[in-house]
């Protein structure tokens, strides 16, 4: 007796996708515990495990049930044409939420009474999370370390790790973190759609391996450098991973002015001393060669790990290190930090003379500005604002406000600049990235140097990038030319969205979305609220709510900063296939194929794209179902003079009557060609009929 097997489900479209989505939110989940692990070193904050493990139970349990509810056991189908957008969109957006759940689930403790916890809504949450996965390094958070007791937040060590992971996850792609637990055929077309092009070797597990080797290797060297300068191990682990994810998140309230200038309390007494001055160059050294590191092609610290394997013929050692510093992205990098360090400097130096009122309490103390201290800070905020990591050492300029503003508006306009274009393509950095910058302006000057020569036409010269010279295809300079047009366009669109807010100013509001959609973290406002000068997040809801009484400027504000930072972190196009595939398609399709035009719209839009796609049986099929459709349409016009009375039921009549005269027709003929054209061309049909109306051919 034949034992025949039941046939599995094939899963496709959105039971495909959130099926992997289930399977997505489940690692995610598990990735929430790791802050716990930071209770071996601190044990006596223990109390806030129920912050993390609520959210990962919660995660994991859903992602399994969508899982085994959707997809397990079934056959894998096809992602639809920019279901990878979609599924990449909603994977970040559930590794957000769940993020922001610790904070929010410790506040909702503090207002049951207990003291000693974080006191940030929901959208408040949402938003430190988002800055922390995108690598950004905008805060709202208000428990970071003090060295006044009562002013200490009980929990500071697990949730300020929790801050740095997530830029640790997020910097080096949420989907390699996925791929290195969880494998599968869609990864690497998930990893392309995140923006990466360091697909290092043909195994994605492989290339997972490398990156966080390579990783963990400069993370424990950074966190060295700095525990041996003077910062607390902790400290110096979290920076270092913050500066290598070019992040911006600092475990002190005041970043690196805490080290710069120590912690006085309310009343001005000293409770920490500074590093000593050598200590802070070293200090600011060690941050500048991380948020570089973190700022270099993945492709590019891949090839310098292995640049000694394998040399096999003499001189090929020497001919790859020459070819890693004849990079255009390294290049391009050193030119743009020397030509912009030497402007701005010359310009601090002389606007301190000038305006001295904006750093009156540093020529209080040191009498005047070194053009070297010029050179220190506009080195460290050009390789900051390259980097997009956003760390500020601007704090003994401005010690009430730690603001750039201090070094000179030139330096804060060119910050603008430097924050648009970003760090190098498959790296932690964001904005437009380097190579694109690079190729357009190339392009620019081959097309102007081409109207001066007698023949019209010069010759692009090759360039060297990840370690292969090479010609500049015209796919590359077309994703230049676009990829920074729509930069620049949704950077316009999102400063109006914020100049439309209460009190803010022009410089502020652009100033603050580039910020976000680079994924930089350097927050300008300087700006009133009624009397009130306000200088950060919290600083403007608090003087919304004193002037006001309404924050909905504030939320609003956070709203499209959280716009930014995702649409900047997803380089745009990933967020737009992902919209466009939840909501304009599905909405589309009930348009076409529904009550408001009818189905004969869809099927005059498929016979398009059959002749289109060179399918002539198909279109033909098509062509006789709408041409009897119009037949029938007349004559009820012409009969009863009404306009409205064929409708989709009508058109699927008309499709099945086809269907069935293509099988009649193929059944009777004697023909093996004509046999399999009409079983063809019924084939179609049958397609484009509802599922209960098919037939099985």
């Amino acid at each position: 007796m034949a034992i025949f097997k039941k046939e599995k489900k094939t899963a496709n479209g959105f039971r495909l996708l959130f099926g992997y989505l289930g399977l997505f939110i489940a690692v995610e989940g598990f990735l929430t515990l790791l802050p716990l692990t930071i209770l071996a070193f601190y044990p006596a904050e223990w109390g806030c495990w129920m912050d993390f493990v609520i959210p990962a139970a919660g995660g994991i349990a859903i992602g399994l049930l969508m899982f085994f509810t959707l997809i397990a056991g079934c056959k894998k189908g096809k992602f639809g044409k920019r279901d990878d957008s979609l599924l990449l969109f909603l994977l970040w957006i559930s590794a957000i939420i769940l993020g922001a759940m610790p904070f929010f689930i410790d506040s909702l403790v503090g207002k049951s009474g207990q003291s000693g916890r974080l006191s940030m809504d929901f959208w408040e949450s949402f938003f430190e999370s988002m800055s922390g996965y995108s690598a950004t390094g905008l805060t709202v958070y208000d428990g970071f370390l003090t060295d006044i007791p009562s002013a200490q937040y009980q929990f500071a060590h697990v949730f300020l790790f929790h801050r740095a992971l997530m830029q640790f996850i997020g910097g080096v792609g949420l989907v390699l973190v996925v791929t290195s637990i969880v494998s599968d055929k869609y990864n690497l077309k998930l990893f392309f759609a995140e923006g990466h092009n360091d697909h290092l070797l043909p195994n994605m597990g492989k290339t997972a391996r490398w990156i966080f080797l390579i990783y963990t290797v400069y993370i424990l060297l950074g966190a060295g450098a700095l525990w041996i300068i003077g910062m607390d191990p902790f400290e110096a682990l979290c920076h270092s991973i913050s500066c290598l994810a070019t992040g911006g998140f600092s475990t002190r309230a005041n970043g690196l002015q805490y080290w710069q200038m120590g912690q006085t309390d309310v009343i001005g007494n000293i409770i920490t001393q500074p590093l000593s001055f050598g200590r802070q160059i070293a200090m600011e050294a060690v941050f500048e060669i991380l948020m570089l590191l973190g700022a270099t092609s993945f492709v590019i610290h891949f090839l310098i790990f292995t640049l000694f394997a394998k040399p096999h013929k003499k001189g090929v050692v020497g001919e790859r290190f020459v070819a890693l510093f004849k990079d255009f992205e390294i290049k391009f990098t050193a030119i743009v930090i020397i030509l912009v360090t030497f402007i701005t400097s010359a310009y601090t130096f002389v606007y301190a003379f000038e305006t001295p009122q904006l750093m009156t309490e540093y020529l209080n103390v040191h009498g005047s500005l070194s053009i070297g201290e010029s050179l220190r800070y506009n080195l460290f905020n050009v390789i900051s604002c390259l980097t997009t990591t956003g760390y500020s050492n601007c704090g003994p300029l401005s010690p009430n406000t730690g603001s750039l503003a201090a070094l000179g508006q030139v330096s804060v306009l060119s910050s603008v600049f430097l924050m648009i274009v970003g760090g190098a393509v498959g790296s932690t950095g964001g904005g437009i990235k380097q190579y694109r910058f690079g190729v357009a302006i190339k392009e620019f000057y081959w097309s102007v140097k081409s109207r001066f020569v007698t023949h019209g036409t010069v010759s692009a010269s090759p360039i060297t990038h990840h370690g292969e010279t090479i010609q500049i295809s015209d796919a590359d300079k077309s994703d230049a030319y676009n990829y920074s047009f729509l930069y620049l366009g949704v950077l316009f669109v999102g400063s109006l969205a914020l100049l439309a807010l209460p009190y803010t100013t022009f410089g502020s509001s652009v100033y603050n979305f580039a910020s976000a959609l680079s994924g930089t973290g350097l927050g300008l406002f300087d700006f009133e609220v009624g009397t009130t000068t306000v200088y950060s997040f919290t600083g403007y809801k608090e003087a919304l709510l004193a002037t006001t009484g309404d924050a909905t400027g504030y939320y609003l504000m956070l709203a499209i900063i959280d716009v930014g930072m995702i649409l900047g972190r997803l380089e745009i196009l990933a967020c737009y296939f992902a919209f466009k595939s939840f909501f304009y398609d599905p909405i589309r399709n009930v348009i076409v194929t529904g009550k408001y035009k009818g189905l004969i719209y869809f099927l005059k839009e498929q016979k398009s794209i059959a002749i289109r796609t060179n399918k002539m049986d198909k279109a033909e099929a098509i062509s006789a179902v709408i041409d009897e459709y119009e037949n029938l349409y007349e004559t009820n016009v012409r009969v009863n003079g009404n306009h409205a009375t064929l409708n989709n039921a009508d058109v699927r009549r008309i499709l099945v009557s086809r269907r069935d005269y293509y099988l009649s027709l193929s059944s009777i003929s004697n023909d093996a060609r004509e046999k399999e054209r009409y079983l063809g061309m019924a084939a179609e049909l049958n397609w484009l009929l509802p599922r209960k109306l098919r037939k099985k051919i």
